[in-house]
């Protein structure tokens, strides 16, 4: 079952999915899309992004395993954002 969740936009927008797509790709993740929609995956989630004016709607279509929490899911792809944030 899909599960959505927001996180902040960052100022620079095409510079922080920049970053993104180099990080997942490093861990065999892909980034497909523009500053407005699209496609990330990696370790076995797969999900969507839509960015509105102040945030970024994230959507998990599929996990690995269907007991993996969603917070920790989620817990994880804020922990990329701020990440990126302070490289």
């Amino acid at each position: 079952m899909a599960f959505s969740f927001h996180i902040e936009k960052p100022n620079d927008i095409n510079a922080t999915f920049k970053k993104l797509k180099e990080k997942l790709e490093k861990h065999k993740g892909t980034l497909s899309g523009d500053d407005s929609r699209g496609y990330i995956s990696s370790d076995g989630v797969e999900g969507s992004y839509i960015v509105g004016t102040d945030s970024i709607e994230i959507t998990i279509h599929k996990k690995p395993l269907p007991i993996i929490p969603n917070r920790t899911i989620e817990k994880e792809i804020r922990w990329l954002f701020n990440k990126i944030k302070t490289d």
